[in-house]
């Protein structure tokens, strides 16, 4: 990111009252919304606390979100979101805690993990076009556990077949058909051309009624066996070998958004996705069922 760029942030997220007028924008794009009545009032002000004019009851701008219950202001937040996307390659818990000179480590890691919750919400949408699935396996060096861990990974693929565009991974448990075919439903989104190289997975009725299915080329298995060996690289480099499998989803998911967006030209844009993750209401995001999967997660 230039020095511009990092400037405009800091003088755009510079107040309480500038952090609050822009979520209160990004929640509700049309005008305020009450959660509980569900009456629309646009006439109303940006403020952190609103009380609606119907029902009377209160809410306010976190509430539902994953930034509600912080002691933090939302000028931290602001600051440890920029943080997360300005850092090319990453931040780690103890580079966090520098950063923002906070007393505890805890306290570092548990507001990464939600920015990365945030992260992973921006990122929800299926993988459409022509998309190639498969199983890869995460080397051992990345986990602490020394165990071999079971990637399913969903590819977006350029039309030149050179190219790739979106991933999603999964961690998963087990690869059998009838798993295999939930994590791609929860993946890759319906009615596209599905590259699918294990036959047994092909004869899965629910995938040949929701996808079109056709055989991956040598070059596109070579480019999804690329981007794992990207994902590893990046794991390795950023937390060398430090990553307990039962938080390695969280990690996929920073990996996933950070691959999505590296070739956003405004570093800006990527801050913005990342705070439409992270203020969305748990209730209007559109779900993707991660547990149907099982997935190792906590």
């Amino acid at each position: 990111m230039n020095s511009f760029q990092r400037h405009t942030s800091k003088t755009l997220f510079a107040t309480e009252h500038a952090c609050v007028t822009y979520l209160f924008q990004k929640r509700w794009p049309w005008g305020f919304k009450c959660p509980f009545c569900m009456r629309l009032q646009p006439e109303v002000a940006p403020a952190y606390t609103v009380v609606c004019r119907y029902c009377r009851k209160q809410t306010s701008i976190t509430a539902h979100t994953l930034m509600h219950g912080s002691k933090k202001n939302l000028v931290a937040w602001m600051r440890v979101a920029s943080q997360f996307c300005f850092h090319d390659r990453g931040v780690s818990a103890r580079e966090l805690q520098r950063l923002m000179e906070l007393s505890c480590y805890q306290t570092a890691w548990s507001w990464l993990l939600k920015i990365r919750r945030g992260a992973s919400r921006a990122e929800s949408a299926p993988c459409s076009g022509m998309v190639l699935f498969e199983v890869l396996p995460l080397p051992t060096s990345s986990v602490t556990d020394n165990k071999t861990i079971d990637i399913g990974m969903a590819l977006e693929m350029g039309q030149d077949n050179r190219d790739t565009a979106r991933v999603r991974l999964l961690a998963l448990d087990m690869d059998t058909p009838e798993e295999i075919a939930t994590a791609i439903s929860s993946l890759v989104a319906k009615n596209v051309i599905l590259l699918l190289e294990n036959r047994r997975w092909s004869d899965v009725s629910k995938l040949r009624a929701s996808y079109t299915l056709v055989p991956p080329t040598p070059q596109q298995l070579a480019q999804g066996d690329l981007l794992m060996e990207e994902t590893s690289r990046w794991l390795d480099d950023l937390y060398h070998g430090a990553i307990d499998t039962g938080y390695l989803q969280s990690y996929l998911d920073e990996f996933c958004f950070r691959h999505n967006t590296a070739s956003w030209p405004d570093r800006l844009a990527v801050l913005d996705h990342l705070l439409t993750g992270l203020i969305t209401s748990v209730d209007e995001t559109t779900s993707t069922s991660r547990s149907t999967a099982r997935v190792r997660m906590t």
